[in-house]
């Protein structure tokens, strides 16, 4: 049996067939008119200057201009801050502007102004942008306004009590009369755009419709008029450095999904490995010989990105403490461009809040997520007074600490009264598999719902497989039909799955392309298998890896387990998941059930004047358990007794062994020993499940 990792709350009652998906899938994101919807327009943008300062922000970037002073624009190295800096440079460069960018050092100066940064500003700039940050930024803000370097502020992410003394602040929370407060830190970039340019900038669109698409705002109001917009324009892009990147992506369409696991990946990977200039430059630039040098760095990025993440990830899961609440991990060996990426695949994996930390001379910088409804960022601020600086959102934050606090961060965190309901994966719908047609899927990814999630149920496991390093496949079966199904970073459906399981599954449905031949392929979100299971491990010969992969949910059975408990009995204990494994003793139980093997034992005792345990261990060369075993046998058959800690072997009458109750005892282990590792895997099934009252 395997529990889903949440639980599932469907959308809509009973089965739905396949001609009412559609329909269904746009009443559950109350789309009314999905025509309309998807064909939401410019109109449908929210004006610039509803932000409160929007005009005070343009007067002083067109006086910068009109004077010919030095902007900076100081951005993000995420896909959002890398689009942020790059519709602003274009936009400012179009306007003849003298404007330059810049990122933090990912690694030396992390997320954000900080001071030793801004300082080296004094005397080459005299306006400074920050484009997907800043609203934190008091004490630096207010040192360059206070130097005569107007500073103007654009961000998305969460306020705090104060705001900085900035020349103007465009954010979304801080204009009352802005009507939708959820967007982007490139839709607010993109607005100042608009806003300085006098008319729409069409040709802006696709990059601010990628940044919202990897920053994962709610694809609501004008952020999908953006999507919708930007989709059409990245079809036909006059943005050299964009076609570059569709051209090494090989995507069967242009849509959402291709953007969220194609696109902004690379973009991010560049950030990720400390390199985001390389992104910025592809995507300004208009000289063809230097895309096509960027492009290839892009990409060597990406799969440098993949190695890394995958090294740190098996680290971080080496350090986990399963005790612990908030999984709190640290190492010097995380490399930093991924941490983020190994916190977001830890708390799915494990289902707690998990914070990556990596150490650099005495200080730690981390990446946090949350799992479920729990905030992050509410957790951080509990426990503001051990961090130098933090921020984020309720899912997602950063944080830089000195080393010395680690410990005391760790126990803060875990001492939290974490009030958590059990967390929920919202279903839109439950749909037959075999009755879903291609027609209906293609629909979908068409308008871009690949975040539509489906329960399919009684989907039987024909054929499993691991797949790269991490990510498992499945071949599965409804009603004579089968279809691929795949679950990434997640080896623990291949080891916990038999080939005949039946599963339910909730994921989304995709058109899988290959070889010139369509197939619907299952992306697997989570699953459960509600009957009994026992999985046969006993002659794998890498255990390390079962035990390292497999679910909680399985209650171990091999030599080990069976000599540590007093009878098999006691290993029913209502469980309906089991996995065998290989012996881990080498016992010869000849010692303990044999009465010639025990008899020669009793005269080289007899010749010692007393003895201890160590002494069996050096006569029989068994371990300390058979060691231990035999003293209980022959106490309790009077063969010794024992004396200020050690034995001395007594004259007895011949007995017979099972007076011994130790002896028993050995016995029926050993008869378990040889049942559990000489008996068919079924028929181990059919008597735990007779024994289980199943």
């Amino acid at each position: 049996m395997i529990k889903s990792k949440y639980l599932w709350n469907k959308q809509i009652d009973g089965i739905v067939k396949d001609q009412d998906i559609f329909k269904m899938i746009n009443q559950n994101r109350d789309i009314h008119d999905h025509e309309a919807f998807f064909s939401m327009g410019v109109e449908s943008l929210h004006s610039p200057f509803l932000f409160s300062q929007m005009q005070v922000a343009i007067d002083r970037i067109n006086l910068a201009i009109s004077k010919d002073e030095n902007i900076l624009i100081f951005g993000d190295y995420d896909c959002d801050g890398i689009t942020s800096v790059a519709i602003l440079y274009r936009a400012l460069k179009d306007l003849d502007a003298s404007v330059y960018y810049q990122v933090p050092n990912r690694f030396e100066d992390g997320y954000g102004l900080n001071l030793d940064l801004v300082k080296e500003w004094v005397g080459q700039y005299s306006l400074v942008i920050t484009v997907d940050n800043g609203i934190t930024s008091i004490d630096e803000v207010e040192y360059l306004q206070n130097h005569k370097v107007d500073v103007i502020v654009t961000d998305h992410h969460q306020l705090k009590e104060y705001l900085p003394k900035a020349y103007a602040i465009l954010h979304t929370k801080v204009s009352d009369q802005y009507p939708f407060k959820e967007i982007s830190g490139c839709m607010v970039a993109f607005k100042l755009a608009w806003a300085l340019k006098g008319e729409f900038p069409q040709d802006l669109t696709d990059l601010a419709m990628i940044g919202t698409i990897a920053d994962l705002m709610p694809l609501e109001d004008e952020n999908q008029a953006m999507v919708n917009i930007g989709l059409e324009q990245l079809k036909h892009t006059r943005n050299l450095g964009l076609s570059k990147i569709l051209s090494y992506s090989d995507l069967d369409i242009i849509n959402q999904t291709a953007i969220a696991f194609q696109i902004a990946p690379k973009i991010n990977s560049s950030g990720r490995m400390n390199q985001a200039e390389t992104a910025i430059e592809l995507l300004i630039t208009s000289d063809l010989r230097q895309a096509n040098e960027l492009i290839l760095k892009i990409e060597e990025n990406h799969v440098v990105r993949k190695k890394h993440t995958e090294t740190s990830f098996k680290i971080a899961e080496s350090l986990i403490n399963h005790e612990d609440q908030v999984l709190v991990l640290v190492s010097e060996k995380f490399h930093e461009g991924v941490i983020g990426i190994c916190a977001q695949r830890i708390s799915e994996k494990y289902q707690k809040p998990t914070i990556v930390l990596t150490i650099e001379d005495d200080i730690a910088k981390g990446s946090a997520r949350s799992f479920g409804q729990v905030s992050i960022l509410k957790m951080l601020t509990q426990t503001e007074d051990l961090l130098d600086r933090f921020g984020g959102h309720h899912q997602a934050a950063g944080m830089q600490l000195k080393l010395s606090n680690i410990d005391e961060f760790r126990q803060k965190l875990n001492s939290l009264d974490i009030k958590e309901s059990e967390p929920v994966l919202d279903i839109d719908m439950e749909v037959v598999l075999d009755q879903v047609s291609k027609d209906t899927i293609q629909e979908l990814q068409e308008k871009s719902f690949h975040t539509a999630l489906f329960l399919m149920r009684n989907l039987r496991v024909i054929r499993k497989q691991i797949i790269g390093q991490n990510h498992v496949k499945l071949l599965l079966e409804s009603n004579h039909q089968s279809f691929d199904a795949v679950k990434f970073n997640q080896l623990s459906y291949f080891y916990s799955l038999n080939e005949g399981d039946v599963i339910d599954v909730v994921g989304g449905l995709t058109i899988n392309r290959y070889r010139n031949k369509e197939s619907i392929q299952v992306m697997i979100s989570d699953l459960s298998c509600d009957h009994f299971q026992v999985l046969d491990y006993r002659r794998s010969l890498n255990i390390s890896k079962v035990q390292d992969n497999i679910l909680p949910d399985f209650t171990y059975l091999n030599d080990q387990v069976v000599l540590m408990t007093s009878h098999l009995k006691n290993l029913m204990h209502g469980s309906k998941s089991y996995a065998l494994f290989p012996k881990q003793l080498k016992i010869n139980f000849n010692y303990l059930l044999d009465r010639n093997q025990m008899a020669n034992l009793y005269i080289k005792l007899k010749r010692l004047s007393d003895f201890s345990k160590f002494d069996i261990m050096k006569l029989v060369d068994q371990q300390e358990w058979v060691s231990d075993t035999l003293i209980k046998i022959f106490l309790e058959l009077g063969f010794a007794i024992e004396k200020n800690g050690l034995y001395n072997i007594q004259e007895s009458s011949k007995k017979d062994l099972s007076e011994s109750q130790t002896y028993l005892d050995v016995l029926e282990k050993k008869k378990t020993i040889d049942w559990l590792y000489l008996t068919s895997q079924d028929k181990i099934k059919t008597y735990l499940e007779d024994k289980n009252g199943l």
